[in-house]
This record gives C-alpha cells, structure tokens and sequence, in this order.
C-alpha cells in the first residue's frame, strides 16, 4: 500500500496549500458541469483521509453524518464499501448531500475480482458492487426517510466509482433525475442489458485506463449514465495537460504519456477477451500453468480472474516505484508455456517494456484532474 501512503501525504499537503471550499451544485444534474467534476474528483480522492475530507467540506459549512466502513480489516470479506456521508441545509430549504464512497482500500482487490459472488453469472449487473450500494440504501434507509427536499452529489474513484455508479441509479430511480448529482472517476462496468438512460450520471473515463474497461466490454458489461471520455490522445492538448498536471500537488509518478495508450489498453483487453470469451471462462476456466491448455484435477492451474487479481493485488499497477516489477514477473512466468503468458505480454506492451509506473498513473486522480482541466 505504499502507493495510497504516499497519496495520503501528497493529498495532505495539497489541501493545506489550497483549503478551497466546495462551490456546491450546478443548476442542472443533466448538464456536465467540469467544475463540479473537478470538485466532486477532490472530495472522491479525499475518501482515502476522511478527517482532511471533513475538514474541507467544513468549509462550505457541511456536516458529517457519519463515516462507515472506515475500520475493514483485511480479512473482512463483505462486500461492502467504505464511505462518509455529509450534508447542509440550504437557505431555500433544501438538504444538500454529499455521499462519497472511497476506492480500493486493504484487502478490496480480491472484492473487486468476486464479480459475481452468488455464482450465478446471468445477472444484469456487477453483483459485487451492487451489493455494496445495496448496503449502503439499507443502512441509511432510516436517514434518507428523514430527508425533506434532499439533492444528493454521488462520487467516487474506481471501486468507489462503480459503487456510486450504481447507487446513483438506485437514488435517481427515488428521488428523481434533478435532484441527484452523480460523478464518478475511472470508473469499472457495472451493467449490461437494458436499462434506463440515467442523464445525471457522469462517468469521466480514460481510454487509456486498463481499470475502465472491467469487466470486459465483451461480456456485455458497460456503467450507467454517460461516459465522458478524457481525451488523451488529442495532440493540441497535450501541453495543458502537462501543466495542469504540473501543478497539481498529488502526482506521484511523472506525467504519464498518452500517446498510443488507448490502443494499447484495448490490445490487452482484446487479448484477455480472447481467453475469456464468456464471463464464465473468466472465474471458472482453470488453464494450467505448467503447459498449454486446461488444468486437470490438482494440477497447478489459474483462472484469468485470479491471474489479474495476481497482477493488481500484487501491486503491479498500483504500487510507484514498481517499474522492473512487471517485466521480472514476465520473466518468471515465462519460464513454462501457458495460456496465460499472452495477457503478460500484452501488458508488457502496454506499459512498454515493463514500467507500470505510467499504467498505474493513468488510472490516478491526478492523470484524471489534469486532462479535465485541458478539457476545459
């Protein structure tokens, strides 16, 4: 975890230099507003220091309801999400509410790969998240009663954000498109199947961001809302990003090179795709890790979901500092043919040559706040 200390500590410092109060809402939950994303962004991101995130949400005269899940040992296997909840009273009568639901905390990266924990791969959703924003209704269902004229702003980064992709939906569906705000960043698929437009949902998404396309779009899996894609390949504004980047005070790695990234992302997706055609030969198909093809009884073997949980929860990719991690892991597993050495491979190309440094870059807040910015 020394990726999310050293967050931590950047994230810190940032907010003592600028202490910016939150403007609050914009006119219209169907309207993308950048402001409010890049705002929305800063609150998701200070999931990781709840007491600073307090602290500058006091600003703008919000209380904290309550901060739940914040104590999950790595052992706790719920899937359930940690998040604060904040609101205020405004002049008009209305209760503004913040709901920010964190990332990937200790032990959440096998959470993450439980796509369907119930077994049954059939549902229309990523049953692992929506356990979590079903837990986070049941628990507040005594509080979200007691609200009168409530609009809500959902955020949240990666896991957080799939989380609040999907408990945007479920409050749209209660409280109504306009009164629910929901922005989330590089955020994982949540849904396939038919379902409602949700035009209050913002999904800011990088193309060059492995994390956004899981589950596979192969599967059908796509998020509600809107994808708002960052446009990273666009050369005319490559230099404002870099300054934005620049003058951000979370980065923790060098401003990551687009150029060429997406298609790489796809490549590898493309290729994982091509070993887990169906979302059931991604949890269940074992491919021997000795020799090509199936393992067989006890024979050592992996499915693609448990090789990707190796990657990320191995801190290949999120995890600064990590640059000959991924192309030592190559080495070694390369040692025996296998169905899976293709993914390495590919993943190899993607991070060019083996530095993750700029894959797990690509996925940070930081990467996502600096080309909003070039956006704008």
């Amino acid at each position: 975890m020394k990726m999310k200390k050293l967050l931590c500590t950047v994230l810190t410092l940032s907010f003592l230099v600028s202490g910016t109060a939150f403007a609050g809402f914009s006119a219209s939950s169907t309207q993308f507003d950048p402001n409010l994303a890049q705002e929305a962004l800063q609150i998701a991101e200070m999931c990781y220091m709840p007491s600073m995130q307090a602290s500058l949400l006091a600003l703008s005269n919000y209380r904290r309801v309550g901060l739940f899940n914040a104590e999950r040992s790595e052992t706790d296997t719920r899937h359930v999400a940690t998040y604060g909840i904040y609101d205020r009273l405004t002049e008009n009568g209305q209760t503004e509410v913040i709901i920010a639901i964190r990332g990937t905390g200790n032990g959440e990266w096998k959470l993450n790969f439980e796509l369907m924990p119930s077994g049954n791969f059939d549902l229309p959703y990523s049953e692992n998240f929506s356990l979590a924003a079903d837990d986070i209704l049941s628990t507040q269902q005594d509080y979200l009663a007691s609200l009168v004229s409530p609009v809500f702003l959902i955020t949240g980064h990666s896991r957080g954000a799939a989380v609040a992709n999907i408990l945007g939906a479920r409050l749209t569906d209660r409280f109504k498109p306009e009164n629910v705000f929901v922005y989330t960043f590089a955020t994982p698929r949540t849904v396939r199947g038919e379902y409602p437009a949700y035009s209050n949902i913002f999904n800011v998404v990088n193309p060059a961001d492995v994390i956004t396309y899981l589950p596979l779009p192969q599967w059908g899996f796509e998020r509600y809302g809107i994808d708002v894609e960052l446009p990273v390949e666009r050369a005319s504004l490559l230099d404002a990003a870099k300054a934005a980047y620049a003058a951000r005070t979370d980065c923790t790695t060098d401003f990551p090179m687009p150029k060429g990234r997406s298609e790489a992302t796809k490549q590898f997706i493309d290729t994982l795709a091509s070993l887990a055609p169906q979302i059931q030969n991604g949890f269940v198909t074992r491919h021997a890790l000795n020799h090509p093809g199936l393992a067989e009884g006890d024979e050592p073997g992996m499915t693609a979901g448990e090789f990707l949980l190796n990657i990320f929860d191995g801190n290949l990719l999120s995890n600064s500092g990590s640059s000959n991690a991924l192309s030592q892991m190559t080495q070694e597993f390369t040692q025996a043919d296998n169905d899976l050495v293709p993914i390495l491979h590919a993943l190899n190309l993607l991070s060019e040559g083996g530095n993750s440094d700029w894959v797990s870059a690509m996925h940070m807040p930081a990467c996502y706040g600096a080309w909003l910015s070039a956006m704008e």
